[in-house]
């Protein structure tokens, strides 16, 4: 049926944007490596990793925010028929403008590497493919999916349509620019060139349609009544079977009709209270730096991402000014029309041969501010906040991504982590939890899984893997005592000089010969009375230097004398002294 064609044909320009290219791996864990150098450049630098040799990553995505799927297609069960017809399809209550969204994004080759302590670089390669679109009013949706039975006028309609396919090469860098112990700042960038294979979009900022009956009109089953609109495509036989396999074709840049360049900008800030207990002597004496462990109480992060442009001009074209107004679209306008010749066919609707047609037009690239703050709760448990916000227009050529917010609580080693995201995807609009598993160089997971349960109603699903070769910082697994942690900012350094003063005192409470040291008070008490007395010099010697005690009192005098030496000889001692207490 026509009208059946034409609501298949907005459902597939409809959907489409790139958020998951956001939302991969979206733990924004220290074991990320390139990928998460694509969400903040400065990942790259002080990474867990000093080597990492990415293989291959991907993800696939499909989401909307205007109907639910309640049809037999699945992940778990791909081969049935994906059908989007009404008995399928659940209305949001919203009426907010919708969004839908296809995309494949294909990651790898990549590398990275640490040349220093303070520094990084990485090489990366990315495909990315989407079909989106944004600001679609609630009526346009509503008629196609109604396959435009409902009769009647719909005025004060928009849409932005975007086809866009499209490789990258990466070159990134990153260094520390300040390490202060408590404080540490790290920054980095990353110049991309973009190789354009395909575009195409369809915009309205003012659409108002009547659906009528061809009985009534001799044909037109659909009359326009204005229209203010842009059209323009480049090599739309491009998006003929794309597939994965057509994305690793494209990486290796041939066939492109187009060409940019691009640019992400990172900064990451981490407040490190303990920066002792991350230090040890190795086996040569050397003070050094743990780079295995995460070091921060909390880390904030800010970055801008995919700031660029890529142009068309080779089998281009391009109408940015279409104006019509009470003209009719005929059921032979539409009679076949579908993906493949949809070009042609919106030449002959839009009529765009009384426009003016240009050769060439600029597409943008899906510019985003991202920030996240992560907190080390406890050990190996860890608690990020993130948000990405799109810096794209509504009405803006080329692809865009949504903005969403998450909160995703993870457990994070060096071999294994676990997350789950919980988050506010498309435009802040839908809610979707997620779970990602790290094993070794292995990631897989998901931040949309209620389409992986056969009791929900999903507005759509995500998946993405990722498979590195990486070698991990290397660490001192022996704890040192803080006598050789060098960190000014550690209490701990404190505790050797406190524990000399108790051994200083203890000396003299062990024994009283190093009473020796006490030497000059020897001359107040001359031997007069103990040289005829004793014979022996080197124990008269001693037991005059038993009044040492007297400064308190003298009933002390007879105490010292049995820790001296022998009981016979303590008599005599004490008398003498006894006469030598009125001497102070």
């Amino acid at each position: 049926m026509i009208t059946s064609r034409l609501a298949g044909l907005l459902l597939t320009l409809l959907p489409g944007t790139v958020a998951a290219q956001q939302l991969f791996n979206s733990a924004r864990g220290n074991y990320s490596g390139l990928g998460g150098a694509s969400w903040n450049p400065a990942n790259i630098v002080d990474n867990r990793y000093f080597f990492q040799l990415q293989l291959v990553g991907f993800d696939v995505h499909a989401t909307n925010t205007a109907y639910r799927y309640t049809g037999p297609w699945s992940p778990q069960n791909s081969s049935a028929a994906l059908d989007l017809s009404k008995e399928f399809l659940t209305r949001s209550p919203s009426d907010k403008p919708k969004l839908f969204s296809i995309g494949l994004n294909v990651r790898g080759p990549g590398l990275m590497v640490r040349i220093s302590p303070t520094q990084s670089v990485a090489f990366s390669t990315r495909v990315r493919g989407a079909i989106q679109g944004n600001s679609v009013s609630e009526n346009l949706i509503q008629n196609a999916v109604d396959e435009f039975k409902v009769k009647g006028r719909s005025a004060d309609n928009t849409f932005n349509l975007n086809l866009n396919a499209f490789s990258e090469y990466d070159v990134t860098y990153g260094r520390v620019l300040l390490d202060k112990s408590l404080h540490f700042l790290k920054a980095g960038v990353t110049a991309k060139r973009f190789i354009g294979f395909g575009s195409a979009y369809l915009k309205s900022k003012q659409a108002d349609y009547e659906i009528i009956d061809k009985a009534a009109t001799n044909d037109t089953i659909v009359r326009i009544n204005a229209l203010d609109a842009a059209f323009g495509y480049s090599n739309p036989d491009a998006f003929d079977d794309v597939d994965l396999n057509q994305a690793l074709k494209w990486l290796s840049g041939g066939g492109g009709t187009g060409g940019g360049w691009g640019l992400d900008l990172g900064a990451v800030y981490e407040f490190r209270p303990n920066m002792g207990q991350y230090r040890y002597i190795d086996k040569k004496g050397v003070d050094r730096l743990d780079y295995s462990r995460n070091k921060y109480l909390f880390r904030v992060a800010a970055s801008i991402t995919d700031i660029g442009y890529i142009r068309y001009k080779d089998n281009a074209t391009a109408f940015n000014n279409i104006k019509t107004a009470k003209t009719g679209v005929s059921e032979a306008d539409l009679e076949g029309i579908d993906e493949d010749n949809y070009e042609q066919r919106l030449n002959k609707i839009l009529r765009t041969e009384k426009q003016q047609r240009e050769n060439q037009f600029t597409t943008g690239v899906p510019t985003a501010l991202n920030l996240d703050v992560d907190y080390h709760v406890y050990k190996w448990l860890y608690a990020n906040a993130s948000v990405s916000q799109s810096l794209r227009g509504k009405y803006a050529i080329g692809m865009r991504s949504f903005s969403f917010a998450s909160l995703t609580p993870r457990l994070e080693s060096k071999w294994l982590e676990v997350a789950t995201p919980i988050s506010l995807i498309n435009g802040y609009q839908t809610l979707a939890y997620g779970l990602m598993v790290r094993l070794g160089p292995l990631t897989v997971g998901s931040n949309d899984l209620s389409a992986y349960f056969d009791s929900s109603t999903p507005y759509g699903f995500n998946g993405y893997a990722e498979l590195s070769f990486v070698l991990a910082n290397g660490g001192k697994k022996s704890k040192h005592g803080p006598s050789r942690l060098k960190d000014s900012n550690s209490p701990t350094l404190k505790e050797p000089k406190e524990s000399k003063a108790p051994k200083a005192a203890k000396t003299p409470a062990a024994t009283e010969t190093p009473a020796t040291p006490q030497q000059p008070m020897t001359p107040e008490a001359p031997a007069p009375a103990p040289d005829p007395a004793t014979p022996t010099t080197p124990e008269t010697t001693t037991t005059p230097e038993a009044p040492a005690p007297q400064t308190t009192t003298p009933e002390t005098t007879p105490a010292p004398a049995p820790q001296t030496t022998t009981p016979a000889e303590t008599p005599p001692p004490p008398t003498p002294a006894a006469s030598e207490t009125p001497k102070p």
